[in-house]
């Protein structure tokens, strides 16, 4: 070696250095997030829509077990006004509990993840179309070869019996239209948002969709058929989790959301209908 030569190779050197590790969408916009403003979220991004949704779900009941309309025109008339209501004012509580948050942080697209898809979010919304699917047959299967079937029967929350297709068009706009862009936004954008400001991605996943799960039992009567619907929407809300962590975006889930609600409100017509 050359007297004053540093030696090579130099200590540390590596020829193939290490990879660096690739941060997901949802991550990198939190962390932004958390560089820009530190400030904790507080509760109410998460507590006002859980509320909200608590409280108008016990309305709703409340209302449409004291008036019982008897003609079919009363009935769509107050299934009508009913959901309209309830869903305008759960939008609004959502828009209350996430104003300051997103006026912190440039709007509701870069907070919470309004924005409308790209091609590429496309592939996502197959892949977690085919995982949520997959993952509805393995539940149906395994509660048919434990219960024979009975817990499936029990699990349904969806009750159509009607050929009106006015009632059709409503259920539609309901289940497949309003509902996930609702609900994504509270469960997937505030709720999940909100917890990873205080932990790790996977325990604010299994937090909302438990949160999302339970929230969709309250029409079923027996503990079978609960665990059957949980565990069902339980696997939407956590793939719809995964989705927003992939591409930091609500507009896939909602795809999703809109598909898997399509798809029961499909059945339930034409089994009505036949």
């Amino acid at each position: 070696m050359t007297q004053g030569w540093p030696p090579y190779p130099p200590p540390g050197y590596h020829p193939f250095p290490a990879p660096v590790p690739r941060v997901l969408p949802l991550d990198a916009a939190m962390a932004r997030m958390r560089a820009s403003d530190p400030r904790p979220w507080g509760v109410r991004p998460w507590l006002t829509p859980v509320v909200a949704y608590v409280v108008l779900i016990v309305a709703g009941s409340a209302v449409t077990s004291v008036v019982k309309p008897t003609s079919f025109a009363g009935k769509l008339a107050l299934a009508i006004a009913v959901n309209t209501v309830l869903y305008a004012l759960l939008a609004g509580a959502v828009g209350w509990a996430g104003r300051d948050i997103a006026r912190r942080y440039g709007g509701w697209d870069a907070a919470f993840g309004w924005r409308a898809p790209s091609w590429r979010n496309l592939g996502w919304v197959a892949a977690g179309l085919g995982t949520v699917f997959a993952g509805e047959i393995a539940i149906g299967t395994l509660s048919i070869v434990l219960t024979g079937g009975k817990a499936n029967e029990q699990s349904q929350n969806l009750h159509y019996d009607t050929r009106a297709v006015a009632s059709a068009v409503l259920l539609v706009l309901t289940a497949v239209v309003i509902a996930p862009i609702v609900e994504e936004t509270v469960f997937r954008g505030l709720l999940l948002r909100t917890f990873m400001s205080r932990m790790p991605f996977w325990p604010a996943a299994v937090l909302s969709s438990v949160v999302f799960a339970a929230g969709h039992t309250y029409e079923v009567h027996t503990l079978l058929g609960a665990g059957v619907l949980a565990a069902t929407v339980g696997v939407l809300g956590m793939t719809n989790c995964v989705l927003v962590r992939l591409t930091d975006k609500l507009t896939p889930g909602m795809l999703v959301h809109a598909s898997f609600n399509g798809l029961a409100s499909g059945i339930a017509i034409y089994r009505a209908m036949h």
